[in-house]
């Protein structure tokens, strides 16, 4: 766990899923926390350099962009799990995979241009490995994205479930060949300077885009206003925060009752993911929900909480045990 100041600490509030998107971003910041420029600059670079942070910049809505996503898992033999999650890790359409205390040992999360690539990689997998025990779980409803965590203790427990989505039917958008290259540069952590965005066009303009600071920021907020980006901020390493453990929520919901159990679970400020999935012959559940605590005992708190204001019945709790690959995709980069 890191050593974080105050003022860190609501930095990174802030900057999770908020990082300004103007010329002079942490002066901007620097207002909202109560903080001159030179002391927030500072202290992002230095929770950079002290790993708090992973990186900052743009996380990509992969349907909007024309992509397929799913959540995977594979139930490897317990001699051969590292050997089953080295290969899974190898292939760059694989952002994240861990393991997890279940059978179902490895899940990973697969993102292609295709649902054909999709099955294609999956029947890779089962090939090279021998196994073909595995979960394919596209998420079928969307009920909350929120990788944002309250490090001040200032939010409430609940909050208002932000509006359904259903993945599959995301209108795709067509971006230009300059757009592109922007969408590229996002996808990398942003220039440490003060003025991000002037450095962004300045290495557009080294590989021949002619744009200027006002188009990358336009472009990046019209992006993240109209949801291609689905957050623009800080990724962070959870356990150096004080948040070491997560336990993903697998539960069953009758199908008449998704709409509403998703709306409460999503309303909790623990939850980070909820998604609804589809049920498999060896997997009976259809809800997912990501829960942070600092302890086990904390999740397990959360997802007590949940039960009882759903209705439900107890849940499968999957701690993550270790992380073997942790990424962003690569978009238009094949």
């Amino acid at each position: 766990m890191a050593e974080l100041t105050e003022l860190d600490k609501r930095v990174l509030t802030e900057i999770q899923a908020n990082f300004p998107v103007a010329p002079a971003p942490y002066a901007v910041l620097a207002e909202r926390v109560g903080a001159t420029e030179a002391e927030v600059h500072g202290s992002v670079i230095g929770m950079k350099r002290d790993a708090v942070i992973r990186r900052i910049g743009a996380i990509f809505d992969s349907h909007r962009l024309g992509y397929r996503s799913t959540l995977c898992a594979i139930a490897a033999p317990p001699e051969r799990l590292e050997e089953v999650a080295a290969l899974i890790g190898c292939y760059p359409n694989v952002t994240h995979n861990y393991q997890r205390e279940d059978r179902y040992n490895v899940w990973f999360t697969l993102i292609a241009p295709s649902e054909e690539r999709i099955a294609e990689i999956l029947a890779e997998i089962a090939e090279t490995t021998g196994i073909d025990d595995i979960l394919n779980l596209p998420a079928i409803r969307l009920f909350k994205i929120r990788v944002d965590f309250d490090l001040t203790g200032s939010r409430e427990g609940r909050s208002k479930a932000p509006p359904v989505s259903k993945p599959a039917e995301t209108e795709a958008v067509t971006l230009s060949e300059d757009e592109k290259a922007l969408a590229r540069l996002l996808q990398d952590d942003l220039p440490e300077s003060l003025t991000p965005f002037a450095d962004l066009a300045a290495q557009l303009q080294g590989r021949g885009v002619d744009v200027t600071e006002e188009w990358v920021i336009e472009r990046t907020a019209a992006w993240r206003e109209s949801g291609v980006i689905r957050r623009f901020g800080a990724a962070i390493k959870h356990h150096k925060t004080g948040y070491a453990s997560n336990a993903m929520g697998v539960w069953n919901a009758p199908e008449e009752r998704i709409e509403e159990v998703g709306a409460i679970m999503a309303s909790f400020k623990e939850v980070s993911h909820c998604y609804e999935r589809p049920k498999a012959p060896t997997w009976p559940a259809n809800m997912y929900t990501m829960i942070h605590g600092r302890t086990r005992e904390e999740c397990e708190d959360v997802a007590r909480r949940i039960r009882e204001a759903t209705g439900l019945p107890e849940p499968r709790l999957l701690y993550s045990v270790r992380e073997f690959k942790k990424i962003s995709m690569r978009y238009f980069a094949e």
